[in-house]
């Protein structure tokens, strides 16, 4: 069964070739298929990628990208994964193991969020529910290429295209998250950045606000501004 693993990019030059190399591992073209899609990097991103990877260009906007790069996929199962995160060994069975059962839709990963510091220690051991208001597009979002389909792939809105994904995978079935030992592994450097403090209460303000406040993506993209894009 071939598996594609779908890699929005944009000035990732510090992670995309370790985010490839465990991806790949020692899986056969058979296998799966690797798609890494820029959108309009400038730190010299696209020539990092391997000669084994499908490299497609595209607009800057995550779930644009995504969606670009799901229609050019060939797999049966679809694994939609950051350019800062890092698959762990095992993750194709365990991916293909999960979406063997018709009534899931499909899932994410648990974390490990590293480099780990402080209150991220305790953290990294916590294991999380399957709810869809949690299963978040750094945990690396999975599904079948026809749950994809049904769905009608990511809503292209600037942000929370992956909470709008998880709600429509939850009403097309039910989630999963594969064992707790297979977590991928994912930048710390936002709460580098802003504070482990600040940052996990920024992102569940914004989930909230989202979901039940009636803020809209675009009002919530507004203020929120990586690093990757100030350097552009």
């Amino acid at each position: 069964m071939l598996v594609s693993v779908i890699i929005p990019a944009l000035n990732e030059a510090e992670n995309i070739a370790a985010c490839i190399v465990a991806a790949r591992r020692d899986y056969a073209p058979a296998e799966l298929e690797i798609i890494v899609v820029d959108g309009g990097s400038t730190d010299g991103t696209p020539d990092l990628v391997s000669p084994d990877v499908t490299l497609l260009r595209s607009p800057r906007g995550r779930a644009v990208q995504l969606n670009r790069g799901a229609a050019a996929a060939q797999g049966d199962l679809f694994v939609f994964c950051h350019a800062d995160s890092l698959l762990p060994a095992g993750w194709r069975e365990a991916v293909i193991a999960a979406l063997s059962d018709p009534a899931v839709s499909g899932g994410t990963f648990q974390t490990l969020i590293l480099p780990a510091f402080g209150a991220l220690h305790p953290r990294n051991r916590v294991v999380f529910s399957a709810n869809w208001r949690g299963m978040m597009g750094d945990q690396v979002q999975f599904m079948s290429r026809a749950t994809f389909e049904r769905v009608g792939g990511f809503r292209e809105i600037p942000l929370m295209e992956d909470v709008e994904m998880s709600r429509a995978l939850h009403r097309a079935g039910r989630l999963v998250r594969p064992p707790s030992h297979l977590r991928v592994i994912t930048s710390s450097r936002r709460f580098v950045e802003r504070g482990i403090l600040r940052q996990s209460l920024r992102n569940v303000w914004n989930v909230f606000r989202y979901l039940y406040l009636g803020a809209t993506a675009e009002q919530i993209a507004a203020v929120y501004r990586s690093s990757r894009e100030s350097n552009t």
